[in-house]
């Protein structure tokens, strides 16, 4: 399992995580696995953490392994040299996908996962356990296509940690995700028109997210909205190519990617 940096959150988050009632990862899979779910994001100030996880005490578990409440997580996600997953993002494209690999710090496994946004605007992930994308060979080709699959190549390396809630009486599950940190991965395409800035962490922005199959009913909703946290749809994926990647086509991202900056930099 891997373990978090002790110094990662401070003595009074720290407290703030005892005070809720804690799950097993067996319970949340068997509740929440949420394989095909619809989703909502919010990013806020590292400052309100706290004050959020107050609000969020009452209604919700949090994961808890080996005495451990939040957790690393590791991923390297896969694109076409010409960035068709990302330029899809950028367009609004539905019925699109990501492909990543993905070290869970809860658990230490790894997995190559298939994240595929329908028409419909929910989210299915399907995931196979392994290393490396050969794992997910047949996954990959079944969704993707030979021609897109013979392309695939790592793009993008994102690290961060994790805080995992699991909503007491609801089919809900919001993760808090902080620390991020975003770097080119080490064999980066030479065919990539774009060139890489240099690892880029952002230490003050959490995202939140909220995944449940009916949103319409969701709490975190109104406790973001009560603190004034308005919500943001830019993806992890999109964020870090926007960090890592300057000059990447971005006019569709921009306005949320500097609200994003203005709480990094406040």
């Amino acid at each position: 399992m891997s373990l978090p940096h002790p110094t990662s959150l401070s003595d009074d988050r720290l407290a703030v995580l005892q005070q809720f009632d804690s799950l097993a990862m067996s319970e949340l899979m068997n509740r929440a696995e949420l394989m095909d779910r619809s989703d909502r994001k919010f990013v806020f100030h590292r400052d309100l953490l706290s004050a959020i996880l107050l609000d969020c005490v009452a209604d919700y578990h949090i994961l808890e392994m080996g005495g451990h409440r939040y957790f690393d997580y590791d991923t390297e996600y896969y694109d076409t040299p010409d960035w068709q997953f990302y330029l899809q993002h950028h367009r609004g494209k539905a019925n699109r996908y990501k492909v990543r690999r993905r070290t869970y710090g809860s658990t230490g496994e790894e997995f190559i996962e298939l994240k595929h946004k329908t028409h419909k605007g929910n989210t299915q992930k399907i995931r196979v356990m392994g290393h490396s994308l050969e794992s997910a060979q047949s996954l990959l080709l079944e969704h993707l296509g030979g021609d897109i699959v013979q392309q695939l190549r790592a793009s993008l390396c994102v690290q961060y940690q994790r805080i995992t809630l699991l909503h007491k009486s609801k089919n809900e599950k919001v993760t808090l995700d902080f620390s991020l940190r975003w770097s080119a991965p080490v064999e980066a395409s030479p065919e990539t028109e774009w060139t890489a800035s240099h690892p880029q962490t952002f230490e003050n922005i959490v995202i939140a997210e909220v995944k449940s199959t009916n949103l319409h009913f969701n709490t975190f909703q109104q406790i973001a909205k009560n603190r004034g946290i308005r919500e943001g749809s830019l993806s992890k994926y999109c964020m870090g190519c926007l960090t890592i990647y300057p000059t990447i086509k971005h006019n569709r991202f921009k306005q949320t990617y500097q609200h994003i900056l203005k709480i990094e930099h406040a």
